[in-house]
């Protein structure tokens, strides 16, 4: 958070945590619509939040809005390529939206940057999404993207 920001909209940083820590107790009770619009609001004051922009993808994801959860990791990961815990959710999306070719580049990436803590579980994700995109329809294999297509 720019501390300059906050103090503009009247906004400190103990303002931020206290709502933030009600929009998180929200989530925490299944109530995503109201969690969601705590975050975005979070947002509109302080658009640099890390923990906002991810806790709102969370939510998100939670509500099924896979593509709204997306875009907000999208958008953090343009600003911040370096930030391997978004690009690990970025990846697990990826996965549940059987965007493979897609995914596979994030734990390429998750692997060069050695990001053991969540490497070993998305790799299980992907093998297991990989196998069942394989065995349920041949025309699947495009979703794969190049990897799959050079093993046939």
């Amino acid at each position: 958070m720019t501390h300059s920001l906050a103090r503009l909209d009247g906004w400190s940083a103990h303002d931020i945590y206290l709502v933030a820590d009600k929009a998180h107790q929200l989530y925490l009770q299944g109530q995503y619509r109201e969690a969601c619009i705590l975050f975005e609001g979070l947002l509109a004051v302080d658009p640099s939040n890390r923990y906002c922009r991810l806790a709102l993808s969370a939510v998100l994801a939670a509500k099924n809005d896979l593509s709204g959860a997306l875009a907000q990791l999208e958008e953090w990961i343009a600003m911040h390529p370096r930030d391997v815990e978004a690009r690990a959710r970025r990846c697990e999306l990826l996965l549940r939206l059987n965007l493979i070719a897609d995914a596979r580049q994030d734990l390429d990436t998750l692997e060069a940057a050695r990001a053991s803590a969540f490497l070993e579980r998305l790799q299980l994700i992907f093998e297991a999404q990989r196998q069942q995109l394989l065995s349920e329809a041949p025309d699947n294999l495009v979703r794969l993207g190049d990897e799959t297509q050079s093993q046939r």
